[in-house]
């Protein structure tokens, strides 16, 4: 005999899988990827992004340009040289020792900024003729101008913000399911024929089913996409780094844990809701917390903020932690992140399914009554 759970998670995958909107949200993915490859093809030389470097030596300027040219091109990007562009301060202040000092925004990576250095020494050290040690030494200017990101840090970006919809769109899935039930009266029938957890998780399976398919179709068209387009390029470049099996699973990870909160808060407010009109006014809070929870990612994708005290808000974390780049905070910091979101979606979770129980409580009495 089948379990409940899968019983009513096969019903709801089954109910909107065959609707027109899961369709159109099917295309959506593959089209979105298809136009910015025709973007980057009508597009496809990025504007140069213009570097300022300053330095009293003619010859180590020279020679910084002609690196960071060549540390450029390695990172996909493009530079020119301008008096007002991002700042590069080289200085000499001792023989054998050259300082450089890169903007605290300064577009290249850091393996990019090691490449410059050590060009540098190794063109400085031909200069010196009677064969003294030289080091180079790299520090930070403040900040000027906004933060420039390469093609790493914006397909974690574009990965959040596929989540971001996906999550909200089942949501809304999730909790009409929930709601139309209760106002059918079907969720008393359901009660009592299966435990309120069984309900609870089958519905979440069904509608979290439906959105894998979406996030599948999406990240797949990117990944097939970018397998027949050139390498070069802005685009080309964010949709290999949207396949790369590591990143996959990390936001895997993250993407299930989210759904867990959430789904199970949606589930909740379905099941307290009367009608379609309240379940929208209780879930309004819900879905004002998610829009922040968005531009909070954003602003910290474009360097505005630095939060390292919201990582610890569960309702933030999973959208902060798909921005951070898996190797910037430290594996411990990683798995207390994933178990506070794991206690935080239990907590939610047996919120929710006493909700059912206490409609179930609710029939009851109401049917004792009535034989009464």
């Amino acid at each position: 005999m089948s379990s409940p759970v899968w019983l009513i998670a096969e019903r709801e995958f089954r109910t909107y899988v065959a609707t027109l909107s899961f369709w159109a949200a099917l295309a959506i993915g593959p089209l979105a990827a298809g136009g910015l490859l025709l973007v980057q093809g009508a597009h496809q030389i990025s504007p140069p992004i213009a570097i300022a470097v300053t330095s009293t030596d003619a010859g180590l300027a020279h020679a910084a340009q002609a690196a960071l040219k060549e540390a450029a091109s390695l990172d996909g990007r493009d530079f020119t040289f301008s008096d007002n562009g991002v700042r590069l301060a080289i200085a000499a202040p001792a023989r054998g020792i050259i300082d450089l000092r890169f903007q605290s925004d300064f577009p290249l990576s850091a393996t990019g900024r090691a490449l410059v250095a050590r060009t540098l020494e190794r063109d400085a050290a031909r200069r010196i003729s009677d064969g003294a040690v030289l080091t180079v030494h790299q520090a930070e200017l403040p900040s000027a101008l906004p933060l420039r990101r390469g093609p790493a840090d914006a397909a974690h970006f574009v990965l959040m913000a596929m989540l971001w919809l996906t999550l909200t769109g089942s949501l809304g899935m999730l909790l009409q399911t929930v709601v139309r039930e209760r106002a059918t009266r079907s969720l008393e029938s359901l009660l009592a024929a299966a435990a309120p957890w069984q309900i609870m998780t089958g519905k979440l399976a069904g509608i979290w089913g439906v959105s894998l398919l979406v996030l599948a179709a999406w990240i797949g068209s990117s990944g097939t996409l970018a397998l027949f387009v050139p390498k070069t390029g802005f685009a080309p470049a964010i949709m290999t780094e949207l396949t790369r099996p590591g990143l996959l699973l990390h936001a895997a990870a993250i993407y299930c844990l989210a759904y867990a909160f959430y789904g199970s808060a949606t589930v909740a407010i379905g099941a307290m809701a009367r009608d379609s009109a309240s379940a929208q006014n209780l879930s309004r809070p819900m879905f004002v917390l998610l829009m922040a929870a968005f531009f909070t990612a954003l602003a910290l994708a474009m360097g505005a903020i630095s939060p390292s005290w919201l990582l610890y808000l569960p309702p933030l974390t999973p959208f902060l932690l798909l921005i951070y780049p898996a190797d910037a905070l430290s594996w411990t910091t990683q798995l207390s992140l994933f178990v506070l979101m794991a206690g935080a979606s239990f907590l939610v979770a047996c919120f929710a399914a006493s909700r059912f129980s206490l409609r179930e409580s609710s029939v009851g009495h109401f049917g004792a009554k009535a034989v009464g």
